[in-house]
């Protein structure tokens, strides 16, 4: 007879529920781009390699984080293994993909637990923070930057330029993803310091290849920014971080504006793309 073990994905890898050797697992994101969602699934069936788990189904949307997930073709596929039996296990970046809200949480769980089934978010909690430390780093070795108006209509350029920038500069990494950081970045200066007024974006590319993402907006005021960062208020920095972001804040010099960054890593040499 087998006996469930605790699930451990990883280093404080939140979880719910308890697995059994061989047991068969669904693997889930949703995020605005099929790159970044290929890289997850495959992030994540590393994770079931590891643990002895079989993936029997994996899937994605290509949805903003608002949009629930029961509306979600991915998702409604994904459940329906669950309710059936089919699949034991639930391998998800981090919960905030599927529910929003404390009780939509509460749901999930209940759900999960009356199936007997368990679920892991690997990308949430501490294990991203251990991945992605926070220092003084290698110096910058390259770097562009510009200033746009704190508008929703700068955010399309923003985006544009970043993919043509980060290019130039040679990043080794997933080009894609990062222009979606610094959008969800300049999107939220947007939303909260704007509209008259700039924002400057910087990009900078550091000896050993990680990239810093900059965002500065004449707003010095972060109101709860601990649990902005732990997308308990708002969505733009949660999203960023679960497209692999590092984000922290500072105040400048003068304390008459705040700058917002991302860090980067670049791809294994493997994951890059031809």
């Amino acid at each position: 007879m087998t006996h469930p073990t605790p699930v451990a994905a990883g280093p404080s890898a939140p979880a719910i529920g308890t697995a059994e050797a061989g047991a068969t697992v669904v693997l889930y994101t949703t995020t605005l781009a099929p790159r970044v969602a290929v890289h997850t699934l495959t992030a994540l069936a590393d994770v079931a390699t590891r643990q002895g788990w079989t993936v029997v189904h994996q899937a994605y949307d290509l949805a903003p984080l608002h949009v629930p997930a029961r509306l979600r073709t991915g998702w409604r596929s994904v459940a329906q293994l669950l309710d059936s039996g089919e699949a034991v296990g639930l391998i998800v970046p981090a919960e905030q993909e599927i529910v929003r809200t404390r009780s939509e949480r509460a749901a999930l769980r209940a759900w999960l637990l009356s199936l007997a089934a368990f679920a892991v978010y690997p990308h949430a909690g501490d294990q991203r923070s251990s991945l992605h430390p926070v220092g003084a780093g290698a110096p910058v070795d390259r770097t562009w930057g510009r200033s746009y108006a704190l508008t929703r209509a700068s955010l399309r350029r923003v985006r544009d330029d970043a993919r043509m920038f980060l290019t130039v500069l040679g990043w080794p990494g997933d080009v894609v993803v990062a222009a979606e950081v610094l959008s969800r970045l300049a999107e939220n200066a947007v939303v909260h310091a704007g509209p008259e007024a700039e924002m400057s974006v910087r990009l900078s590319v550091t000896e050993d290849d990680v990239l810093l993402v900059d965002v500065t907006d004449p707003l010095p005021e972060f109101p709860d920014s601990e649990a902005a960062l732990a997308g308990e208020r708002g969505r733009g920095l949660m999203y960023a971080q679960l497209l692999g972001a590092r984000v922290t804040w500072a105040l400048s010099g003068d304390a008459r504006a705040k700058t917002v960054r991302a860090w980067l890593l670049p791809c294994d040499p493997d994951e890059v793309s031809p």
